[in-house]
C-alpha cells in the first residue's frame, strides 16, 4: 500500500454528554484517550491526520500543539451529529489522500493487524468501504477509498455512515476480526472503565481469546491438539519453577504454531501476534523453534520451547524420541542436521537445568 496516500480522520467534536466528562482528554495510562488513538495510527506510518474539534476544542489543540495535525472546527457541535463532523473532515483532507480511516477519538486500541488487513482488503477494485466487526458487532475505524467521499458528502445524514453503507451495498465489505478494540469506546462511565481494564490486561490474550485466534487463522484440529498438549506440559514445567507467569506461558503455548504450514512459521506467527498487540507472546513464538540464547534463569520463553520439544503431535515423548525422526531424515544433509542437533542440545540443556539429567 506504499503507493497510496493514507490519512486518518478523528471525530472529536462531541459533547460527551452521556459520559459527563470530556472523553478525548480522559486519562489512558500515561497519555490521554485521544493521544493513544493518534499514536496507534502513527505506528502504522500514517502522518496525514485531521481532527474535527468542537466542544473544548481549544484544549485538544493545546494538548497536541507540537503534533503535525490539521484541525477543523465544527461550529455547530452542540446541535449537529458525528456524521456532520465527518463530512467537514473529509472536505478538508479529500484532495491529499487516496485512502482514509475514520474513527471516533475514543477508539484507541484497534490492533495493527486489523488496520493492515483492512488496507490489504480495500485493494479489491469493487470495494469502496471496509467496515470491521468483532463478534458480530460493527466497529471502528471505517476505511474509505477516495471514490467513496462523494457518496458520503451527498448523503442526507439519515442513519449517519451506516446509512451510506446501506445504500452502497456490495461496494462495502464487512470483515470480522478477533480484535476487541474494534467494539470498544467510552460513551458511558462503565465503557471507560472497560477501556482502562483492557489497557492493563492487553499484554496477552485469555485462553478463550487464544482459541478464537486459532480459529481465525484456521488452525487445524491436529495442530490445536498439539498446542493444547504443549500448554499442558508447559504448566507441568512451571510447577518446578518460581516466578514464571503461567498466563503468559499458556497463551504462548496455545499460539506458538499459529502459522503452522507457512514458510518460516515461527517468524510469520510472531509478526501476526505482534501486530495484534501481543508483543510479549510474539517474542516467545518467534523463538519456539530455536532459542537465540538460553537465559541463566529460566523464563517463559524457555518453558514453551522445552514443552514443545517434549510433545510430538499430541503425545508426551522424550527429547531423543522427539528428535530421532528429524535426525534420520536429515542424516545426509549436514547443514540441516546441524540445525536439528543444535535445537536438541538446547532442549537437553534446559531439561537438565530444570529436572537434572535426561
Amino acid at each position: 500500500m506504499d503507493k497510496y496516500k493514507i490519512g486518518v480522520l478523528i471525530a472529536a467534536a462531541g459533547m460527551s454528554s452521556r459520559m459527563k466528562d470530556f472523553k478525548p482528554l480522559m486519562p489512558m495510562g500515561d497519555k490521554t484517550v485521544i493521544e493513544t488513538t493518534i499514536e496507534n495510527y502513527k505506528l502504522l506510518g500514517i502522518n496525514r491526520i485531521v481532527i474535527v474539534i468542537g466542544h473544548q476544542g481549544y484544549k485538544i489543540k493545546e494538548l497536541l500543539k507540537d503534533e503535525d495535525i490539521i484541525f477543523v472546527k465544527n461550529e455547530s457541535y452542540e446541535t449537529s451529529h458525528m456524521f456532520d463532523s465527518i463530512c467537514l473532515g473529509i472536505k478538508e483532507i479529500a484532495n491529499t489522500v487516496d485512502l482514509l480511516f475514520i474513527t471516533p477519538a475514543d477508539s484507541p486500541f484497534v490492533q495493527q493487524f486489523t488496520l493492515k488487513k483492512m488496507l490489504e482488503e480495500i485493494n479489491t477494485p469493487s470495494i469502496k468501504i471496509i467496515q470491521p466487526s468483532y463478534m458480530g458487532k460493527n466497529g471502528h475505524p471505517l476505511l474509505l477509498k477516495k471514490e467513496a467521499f462523494r457518496d458520503i458528502l451527498d448523503h442526507d445524514g439519515t442513519m449517519g455512515l451506516q446509512g451510506v453503507i446501506a445504500k452502497m451495498g456490495k461496494k462495502c465489505k464487512n470483515i470480522s476480526f478477533e480484535d476487541p478494540g474494534l467494539a470498544m469506546d467510552a460513551d458511558l462511565q462503565k465503557d471507560y472503565l472497560n477501556l482502562l481494564k483492557f489497557n492493563e490486561d492487553k499484554r496477552y490474550p485469555t485462553v478463550d481469546m487464544c482459541r478464537r485466534i486459532q480459529d481465525y487463522f484456521h488452525m487445524t484440529d491436529e495442530v490445536k491438539r498439539h498446542c493444547e498438549k504443549v500448554a499442558e506440559e508447559a504448566l507441568n514445567i512451571c510447577r518446578q519453577l518460581n516466578n514464571i507467569d503461567t498466563k503468559k506461558v499458556v497463551a504462548a503455548a496455545l499460539l506458538h504454531d499459529i502459522a503452522k504450514g507457512k514458510p518460516n512459521h515461527a517468524k510469520v506467527g510472531a509478526q501476526w501476534l505482534k501486530d495484534m498487540g501481543y508483543e510479549e507472546i510474539s517474542e516467545i513464538v518467534a523463538e519456539h523453534m530455536e532459542l537465540n540464547s538460553i537465559s541463566s534463569a529460566i523464563t517463559e520463553k524457555e518453558v514453551v520451547f522445552l514443552a514443545d520439544k517434549l510433545i510430538y503431535k499430541d503425545k508426551l515423548v522424550t527429547i531423543n524420541e522427539r528428535f530421532s525422526n528429524k535426525e534420520n531424515m536429515y542424516k545426509n544433509n549436514k547443514e540441516a542436521l546441524q540445525t536439528v542437533e543444535r535445537r536438541k542440545k538446547q532442549a537437553e540443556i534446559l531439561y537438565n537445568m530444570i529436572y537434572g539429567s535426561c
